[in-house]
């Protein structure tokens, strides 16, 4: 009997030292699988995006996205604009992308990101969502690199509208056959679902893109509405730009050959379903010069706010 009670008292002594191991390896960081929120880091935006563009390859870097990964993404991106940044992380993991909560150095202003895991590189993009305010403005950058400079307005842009999300493309427009990688000329993008969900949800959104001084030689700005060329907001958008001083080609009243966004499938989306859009073409000389690229961007960021 002695032996049995030692043994007994043994056993139940294992027992609960096992117990107490597992309690507390289950409460030691990383010991759930379910994603949690990355920890955040400090990055100067300017810099970062330009050098993303950068190293973009007009002949690879992309590959198309199937339908279920886009609406996983799309979902993520909800959920992150909702708050719910947890879940966000929980439902783009399985399509490898991550949210990260980041700070830009520049303007000590937190923001989310939602982008690619470190080991993957799909050319889908980036999404920033600045933590300040309820999402306001949709800043779109279409085109990096193959438009030099459009990521600099888009960094302009975000930083001076609380709220704003910005959405760039992750790879050269011709990084692909058949303009697949082309943002602004396929509905088969992470870019375009992310566009979609936007508008959806009634933010108005700023296109971006850059043209050369030959193409438009009278014009620092063109303005279009898409399609239709011409639409309240693209025409107080317009008239801001124009109270900055640049001039401004507006498609619905001159034309602006090339420039006017008739085939961009986001400019087709809103001119379908409703929303506020509008298609910012900016002259190499403006883009390049801080001074007049300032202008633009404050310009835009004042209809943005309605002042």
């Amino acid at each position: 009997m002695k032996h049995s009670r030692t043994a007994i008292w043994a056993s139940t002594s294992v027992l609960a030292v096992t117990g107490v191991v597992a309690l507390v390896l289950l409460l030691m960081p990383g010991a759930t699988t379910k994603p949690e929120q990355p920890a955040g880091s400090d990055v100067d935006l300017a810099a970062d995006l330009g050098q993303f563009a950068e190293r973009m390859s007009a002949e690879s870097g992309y590959s198309k996205p199937s339908p279920a990964e886009r609406e996983a993404i799309k979902y993520g991106v909800e959920l992150a604009l909702n708050g719910k940044l947890v879940d966000a992380n929980e439902a783009l993991a399985p399509v490898g992308y991550r949210l990260s909560k980041r700070v830009d150095t520049a303007t000590k202003r937190t923001f989310y990101e939602v982008s690619e895991s470190a080991d993957r590189s799909r050319g889908w993009g980036r999404i920033l969502i600045d933590e300040a305010a309820t999402a306001r403005l949709g800043v779109e950058v279409p085109h990096p690199k193959a438009d030099l400079g459009s990521e600099q307005l888009g960094v302009g842009l975000f930083r001076q509208v609380p709220g704003s999300v910005l959405v760039i493309a992750g790879a050269h427009r011709r990084a692909a056959p058949d303009k697949q990688a082309d943002m602004a000329h396929t509905n088969e993008s992470v870019f375009e679902t992310v566009h979609e969900l936007l508008v959806q949800r009634k933010v108005p959104v700023m296109q971006l893109h850059g043209f050369r001084n030959e193409t438009a030689p009278d014009s620092d700005v063109v303005v279009s509405a898409g399609p239709h060329l011409h639409s309240p907001y693209a025409e107080q958008t317009a008239q801001r730009l124009k109270d900055a001083g640049l001039s401004v080609c507006l498609s619905w009243v001159t034309g602006c050959e090339g420039l006017e966004a008739t085939t961009n499938v986001q400019a087709k989306w809103v001119a379908e379903h409703g929303g506020d859009f509008v298609h910012v073409e900016v002259s190499q000389d403006t883009r390049f010069t801080a001074e007049a690229r300032d202008r633009v961007v404050s310009a835009l960021a004042r209809q943005a706010a309605g002042r």
